[in-house]
């Protein structure tokens, strides 16, 4: 049986783990220490208090973060600046100045979404995309965004079928992505 339950300071490993897995980003074990002490904080866009991780059998399978779009632009400015204190060798290519905001006042984002290799096609991404919906809505929260990457169908396939669309394009990051919302 599958639980869905709120991310405590004990899952932040898992956590960071996981949120690299949602950027695509290769964080070897030594890594995830440091990237863990970020998401152990309250005030950062990856702060464990955002995600829902989905359990079984005592095992984490997967996690989905999301948060008020309130203060976006200052909040990711305090989150990157941490994680290039962490970094040797820091991302040139990482121009948050000229990145749009991902997301705005009043939008409940959904940032990031992973789920582990071992634990894919058994509709964990969903459960916990819908629990995080349901969150959001007991918040107050009625318009719902994420961010899609244009060759990713099968993202685009869940979203679509939750009932997220097409709102514009936001070029994040140095890509191009599709913003895609939903109202309830």
């Amino acid at each position: 049986m599958i639980e869905i339950r709120p991310a405590t300071l004990e899952d932040c490993l898992f956590v960071a783990r996981c949120i690299g897995m949602a950027l695509h980003i290769e964080l070897p074990e030594e890594r995830l220490p440091g990237v863990a002490s970020i998401c152990a904080r309250e005030d950062v866009l990856y702060s464990y208090r955002h995600a829902l991780i989905a359990w079984e059998d005592n095992k984490p399978m997967g996690l989905c973060l999301a948060y008020d779009g309130n203060n976006y632009h200052e909040i990711r400015q305090r989150t990157f600046a941490l994680f290039a204190a962490l970094d040797d060798e820091p991302d040139d290519d990482m121009d948050l100045e000229h990145a749009e905001d991902e997301t705005l006042a009043g939008e409940y984002y959904i940032d990031s979404l992973a789920v582990l290799p071992e634990y894919r096609r058994r509709g964990i991404a969903r459960q916990l995309m819908q629990a995080q919906i349901e969150r959001g809505r007991q918040q107050g929260f009625t318009h719902f965004t994420l961010l899609v990457d244009p060759v990713n169908p099968n993202a685009q396939g869940l979203y679509s079928q939750l009932g997220f669309q097409y709102e514009s394009d936001c070029y994040a990051f140095g890509q191009k992505f599709w913003k895609w919302g939903m109202n309830l």
